[in-house]
């Protein structure tokens, strides 16, 4: 008899105690329009958030206008097999040191940098974001998803976001500030389910690991 042991992870930011805010965006917010305490019938909270809060997808529509956004892909589309890899490089995702790994068409990648010792109280200008050649390379690769541990696959000063560009052109979904502190780097299935709204530019979404075993 086979014993399969699957452990899940979940890698979602929690807004309100554990995100973080782009410069210039609104902060998250979470404001009660009704509470038990004050005598009203139950608990109910107004949020105040952009479609890039915490833990999210970026859609092609992000960077392109007639582009796809996120409520038409398939549910299925947010569901794949995933490889996290570790990234030695304090300052870049590199091409060089993606090579050392097989990449298979279809396959979703997730970075674990040294983003996840940054501090969160805070947005770090820098911190670990993907070069343009990798990401011209994971295109090559056909990859479907690509993750980091940050609010952003690139850094801010890079005003004409080429990295994006490159990725979301290609139909390459981008996932944003996942908590891979605790996660070994392996193979899991990713599943990444962003809120459902129109012409969604991009989502927060809840995001875990199915290690399988």
């Amino acid at each position: 008899m086979i014993c399969i042991k699957m452990k899940i992870y979940d890698i979602t930011r929690t807004l309100g105690i554990d995100n973080i805010t782009f410069p210039g965006d609104p902060e998250f917010m979470a404001t009660p329009i009704s509470n038990i305490d004050q005598g009203d019938a139950s608990n109910m909270n107004r949020l105040h958030l952009t479609s890039h809060s915490g833990t999210h997808l970026d859609a092609p529509l992000h960077f392109f206008n007639d582009a796809w956004s996120l409520d038409k892909f398939p549910v299925g589309r947010f569901i794949l097999d995933v490889k996290v890899v570790s990234i030695e490089d304090s300052h870049k995702i590199r091409q060089r040191e993606l090579e050392r790994y097989e990449i298979v068409p279809g396959q979703g990648i997730l970075f674990k940098t040294k983003n996840s010792l940054l501090p969160r109280d805070i947005f770090s200008e820098r911190f670990v974001d993907l070069d343009e050649q990798a990401a011209a390379w994971l295109v090559a690769k056909r990859v479907s998803l690509v993750g980091i541990d940050y609010l952003s696959i690139e850094l801010s000063e890079n005003t004409d976001f080429p990295v994006h560009r490159a990725l979301l052109e290609a139909g390459i979904l981008i996932l944003e500030d996942v908590d891979l502190s605790a996660i070994e780097p392996g193979e899991y299935r990713l599943i990444c389910l962003p809120l459902k709204f129109h012409r969604s530019d991009g989502a927060p979404c809840r995001a875990i690991l199915i290690d399988e075993g």
